[in-house]
């Protein structure tokens, strides 16, 4: 039996925490994007069930498609509470021996798996994007994450390792050590200044996620360095590949600083005595990850082979027990493994991937009980390649995904939204977001390196979602000069859907 060893204890791991402020000079590059808004590809509306409703509205979402000019690859997109939207990766590609990192470098510019990457940015609803390097620094563009904090208004970002190393950047050189630490970043504007920590006691952790809440009743109260200060959360598996548990963080100060609160999950032995002999299921790219509510509490799924519990956090992520259904008092489970959120007023939503439909339900009472599914996908979608989620409000629910569709090979981006996801019949808009004679991907994905898309909802209420595309011969972006013959090559895209209501 394997030992479980905790990674550094109850202390708070701010060792190796630095700031920076970059200032005017953070955006760096900048580039202008390319595409528009499509009327002619506007949004089809359609129920839950299937069935496409008639008459169609005289007004409908359109696609506002654009890229960042930099390269892509599996990407985040957040939208902060300004509007700002953030991006990641911004790929750059390097010049004579992989040392120059800048616009006309001489030599060769092969875009791969170890080409630098930072965030690019836009105000101005995707005319223009900007590059901006967390810490001063450029990272690997690869199994990174992103979260906006809808309260505070911080910027959170995760990266694998410095690229290359040395930096340049804030970062100790002690800190920059390759699969030795896992990289927490914090903006409190949008990208100008950035609080970095190097979090030891992690061989890169692959796709981990942040979540914030106000403290709940009785809880360690946050600093006040903002109007509405949350309890930051990150959570993170041990290793690449091989992970034996998945460990919990948390931060008072807003990510400047972070403390060891809970193992989430292990194997072989479990945390959850539900679970019995076997450890919880939690691999490199499973949604299981904790959701803040505004009373404080953190929710998160808890999957043990083919059954998945809602657990419920009350002290500050220190312990994480399964639920109890009231009608029966044994453990409460829920109807499938997906992404969970959480709105402001308590209800939940959860959305999971079943056979070629991506399908909702909605739990007013805590996850007590759950609406009938609803079926989101786009009517003529046969397949889903990727997907991802994101709910704001109370009831506007979005879902980007990379798909096919019937009678055509290729893999085309679409985002279906909501905007009454808590009623009992709702309207769904499913909208293609490139041009149907330009799909976004003619073969499949590349493993390891285009494993996840993303998706937003900005406090305007306008969903952006996140995709890669491939580059062609004759493609204009910035992002594909020179990589023509580059099958790793691909560009960023960025889809806003327009919303007339």
């Amino acid at each position: 039996m394997r030992r479980l060893s905790l990674p550094v204890g109850a202390s708070v791991v701010a060792i190796l925490a630095s700031a920076v402020t970059q200032g005017p000079a953070r955006l760096g590059l900048a580039a202008t994007s390319t595409g528009g808004c499509a009327a002619t590809r506007a949004g089809l509306a359609f129920h839950g069930d299937g069935t496409v409703v008639r008459p169609q509205p005289s007004r409908a979402p359109v696609p506002c498609t654009t890229t960042t000019g930099f390269g892509g690859a599996e990407t985040r997109v957040v939208v902060t509470s300004d509007g700002t939207v953030v991006y990641e990766p911004a790929i750059l590609t390097p010049g004579v021996g992989g040392t120059a990192y800048a616009p006309g470098a001489p030599g060769p510019h092969p875009s791969t798996q170890l080409s630098p990457g930072g965030l690019a940015t836009t105000r101005d609803l995707g005319t223009t994007w900007n590059l901006v390097k967390p810490a001063g620094q450029t990272w690997v563009p690869q199994d990174d994450q992103l979260y906006a904090d809808r309260s505070t208004g911080r910027l959170y970002y995760y990266a694998l390792s410095p690229d290359p190393v040395p930096g340049g950047g804030s970062v100790p050189l002690a800190g920059q050590l390759p699969a030795g630490y896992a990289h927490l970043m914090t903006s409190p504007d949008d990208g100008a200044t950035w609080y970095h920590t190097s979090l030891p006691g992690f061989i890169e952790s692959e796709n981990p996620r942040f979540s914030s809440a106000p403290a709940p009743p009785g809880g360690p109260r946050p600093a006040a360095y903002s109007p509405h200060p949350t309890v930051a959360y990150w959570c993170g598996n041990n290793m690449l590949f091989a992970e034996t548990y998945r460990s919990c963080y948390r931060s008072l100060d807003g990510g400047v600083s972070w403390t060891f609160a809970s193992v989430l999950y292990s194997t072989p032995v479990p945390q959850h005595a539900e679970c019995g002999t076997n450890g919880e299921s939690f691999a490199d790219l499973d949604p299981n990850y904790p959701q803040g509510a505004s009373d404080g509490s953190l929710y998160t799924l808890v999957s043990c082979g083919a059954t998945t519990f809602l657990a419920r956090s009350t002290d500050e992520g220190a312990s994480w027990p399964i639920m109890k259904n009231r009608a029966t008092g044994g453990p409460l489970t829920v109807p499938a493994d997906g992404e969970l959120r959480v709105d402001p007023t308590g209800n939940l939503y959860l959305v999971n991937l079943s056979n070629t439909a991506l399908v909702l339900r909605v739990s007013r009472d805590g996850g007590q009980t759950w609406s009938a599914p609803r079926n989101m996908t786009a009517p003529g979608v046969t397949g889903i390649v990727q997907w991802a989620m994101a709910e704001r409000g109370s009831g506007e629910v979005a879902v980007s995904y990379l798909a096919n569709t019937a009678g055509r090979s290729v893999l085309d981006g679409y985002v279906t939204v909501t905007v009454d996801g808590l009623a009992s019949n709702p309207v769904f808009w499913g909208v293609m977001v490139n041009d149907p004679n330009t799909p976004l991907m003619a073969t499949s994905p590349q493993p390891a390196r285009e494993d996840f898309i993303g998706v937003d909802i900005g406090p305007d209420r306008t969903p952006w979602a996140g995709f890669y595309a491939s580059c062609s011969s004759s493609d204009p972006d910035p992002a594909c000069a020179g990589q023509s013959s580059d099958p790793l090559a691909a560009k960023a895209v960025a889809a806003r859907i327009a919303l007339p209501f």
